[in-house]
């Protein structure tokens, strides 16, 4: 492989980190971390002078300290939604607050519990008479008054666990989110959506243009469907051994399990460290 500076974009959760089966995905999100293998490729990565970025579906606010530690040139969070490079927010797409108004309406009267992300905050709205668990430690609302009540609403992308979808997609709002928002199955019982046009391929052709750098010295590492949109931006998309059918289906690369530091093992293969 060229030994010009290439661009590299890591999905964060089944790429570089490693969720045990059955693990409670919501209380661990903000304390796992990749192993120690990944953290130094990371750092092997910017040595050889390559341009290493985490390209993730979370907010900026749910990225934890431990990543942010990892040794990168930025971030894409929020599917896309938000560039961060240098640690500077260069990019933040946000949903018409109208729009999120209306999401937030539809999702109450289906009794759907909902939570909001943004570069800022994350807000959960739960249904009423609802027991939740708030593991992730986010905001919490109880109403569609008291969601508009936070005042400016600043929010890319919103996530359902399965059950709640199932009951909020009836033939009305699925035709309205249809027309508004991309959807995004992630391999767990867990969709996000995010406005369209809005994916993490957007995100990475807005870094590679700042960087200067062309599709054909990129390469993205992903395992599930809010992946798909980065092979289309790079010239080598790889897909973790784990990764959905559909991401292995046209990747150009497969590489090992996230539990064997797959990344590594792709890094490696390519030369790059």
């Amino acid at each position: 492989m060229s030994e010009q500076p290439m661009a590299l974009f890591f999905d964060v959760d089944g790429t570089i980190i490693w969720y045990k089966p059955g693990a409670d995905v919501d209380a661990t999100v903000a304390t796992a971390v990749p192993s120690p293998a990944v953290a130094e490729a990371f750092h092997a990565l910017r040595q050889r002078g390559h341009h290493p970025f985490i390209c993730t579906g979370r907010s900026l606010t749910l990225v934890s300290d431990k990543l942010l530690s990892l040794d990168v040139d930025g971030l894409v969070t929020a599917d896309g939604a938000c560039v961060s490079v240098g640690g500077e927010v260069v990019s933040d797409e946000v949903v018409p607050a109208e729009l999120l108004i209306d999401v937030a309406r539809r999702a109450y009267e289906a009794d759907s519990l909902i939570m909001f992300e943004g570069s800022r905050a994350c807000v959960t709205l739960v249904p009423k008479d609802m027991d939740y668990k708030n593991a992730m430690g986010v905001g919490v609302v109880h109403s569609v008054e008291e969601f508009t009540g936070m005042g400016e609403l600043r929010f890319s992308k919103f996530v359902l666990q399965e059950s709640d979808r199932a009951r909020l997609m009836t033939p009305e709002n699925r035709a309205f989110f249809d027309e508004h928002f991309e959807e995004f199955a992630l391999g767990l019982p867990v969709y996000e959506m995010t406005l369209k046009g809005v994916n993490k391929g957007a995100g990475v052709r807005r870094v590679l243009e700042m960087l200067g750098i062309g599709p054909e010295r990129a390469i993205a590492f992903g395992d599930s469907e809010n992946d798909l949109s980065m092979a289309d931006a790079v010239g080598i998309f790889v897909a973790m051994g784990n990764a959905m059918p559909e991401v292995k289906e046209i990747a150009d690369y497969v590489t090992d399990p996230v539990e064997h530091d797959g990344v590594v093992t792709a890094l490696r293969h390519f030369g790059l460290i």
